[in-house]
């Protein structure tokens, strides 16, 4: 799961600027403006941050995209945090010569590093870093730890006392320095990014799927890489995490909805017909979220939340566009009885997501 604020931002533009000395000091790629020289061609390359107790990084050789931990954020030792943008940049140049086709830790990802004098904590495939990072709860136990501690030295800074109030001023910045933080992070809420489904085709099941999350106070993304789409999700954790339970469940309840349509009635066949149906189910259930809203929030609550939600969106994709649907062929029987179904579609809570599904009804 990506995670997007103040503090990541930051640590991003750090490690972009040691990225690009080591990609045109030491690799001699030229790299600018978010793109690297390659033989003839220019490569976009973009960064983010993520949550995971796994790994530390990652190189995605589809979206030419690295990944930091955000347990690294917290990092003291930059010849370490050099070490892993080294290590997924060797990913990125192995990739560039071999086009996937080697494993990713083989002789050829050794050679490269080997021709740019990376030593053993560059290319072993398990760089030891666990014991000198935190884990990812105590990540979050230390940086609630050092906002409380920046925050009580800021009180401090208004104190009569001016030798106790240009002290704790002095130590409140140097905090915020040394951890990439601002004065406005010491109150923000983080942005969460997350891919929840994927497919070679984009179809009408993963269109109805959209429809549906947009109820669930996310904002639902289309993307595409080569041969495949994917469908991510953008909002604050929790919301997040049930889209993703959310998208699990409706994936499998489309399909035995559309088998369940079928038994029911004998008229129900082909793909124009099941398009219809998953469409049907997605107008029903909308429909369904759009009354109970009506009858349970004001609309000053609903104008807030959709508020917040794009704020969110723009810490991710500053600019995202929105595409009008395609004419398509329709099944008006088909349509109508999903619309049925999805007016009376009911999510089941999982025992993980039970304590933090807030459906909108």
């Amino acid at each position: 799961m990506q995670v997007y604020s103040k503090a990541t931002i930051q640590f991003l533009k750090i490690c972009k600027a040691k990225a690009k000395i080591i990609l045109n000091d030491e690799m001699r790629l030229d790299y600018s403006r978010n793109r690297i020289k390659w033989k003839n061609y220019t490569l976009p390359l973009n960064f983010v941050v993520f949550e995971d107790e796994k790994s530390l990084g990652f190189f995605n050789h589809h979206l030419y995209q690295i990944g930091f931990n955000k347990r690294l954020l917290l990092l003291k030792d930059e010849n370490i945090l050099a070490n892993v943008i080294r290590h997924e940049l060797a990913h990125l140049e192995t990739f560039l010569l071999y086009s996937g086709s080697v494993d990713d830790h083989g002789a050829e990802y050794r050679e490269v590093c080997k021709s740019h004098n990376w030593n053993d904590e560059v290319y072993s495939s398990k760089i030891i870093l666990e014991d000198k990072l935190p884990s990812l709860t105590e990540c979050y136990k230390s940086h609630d730890k050092l906002k409380e501690k920046v925050k009580k030295l800021l009180s401090l800074s208004h104190s009569d006392n001016i030798h106790e109030s240009h002290l704790a001023t002095a130590k409140a910045n140097e905090l915020l320095l040394k951890f990439n933080l601002s004065h406005a992070d010491l109150d923000e809420d983080e942005t969460f990014l997350l891919k929840v489904m994927e497919g070679k085709r984009m179809n009408a099941k993963a269109k109805a799927i959209y429809e549906i999350l947009t109820t669930f106070n996310v904002q639902p993304v289309f993307n595409h890489a080569k041969g495949y789409y994917y469908l991510e999700v953008i909002g604050a954790r929790a919301n997040v995490e049930l889209a993703d339970y959310v998208t699990s469940y409706l994936d499998k309840e489309l399909d035995y909805l559309w088998e369940l349509a079928k038994k029911e009635n004998s008229k129900l066949k082909g793909m124009t017909a099941k398009n219809s149906f998953f469409r049907g189910v997605a107008i029903g259930y909308k429909e369904q979220i759009t009354h109970v809203q009506q009858e349970s929030f004001s609309t000053t609550d609903l104008i807030v939340l959709k508020k917040d939600l794009k704020v969110r969106v723009e810490n991710v994709y500053s600019r995202l566009s929105y595409t009008t649907a395609s004419r398509v062929k329709n099944h008006s029987l088909s349509s109508q009885i999903g619309k049925e179904m999805g007016k009376n579609l009911k999510i089941k809570k999982s025992l993980k997501n039970s304590k933090i599904i807030k459906l909108l009804r």
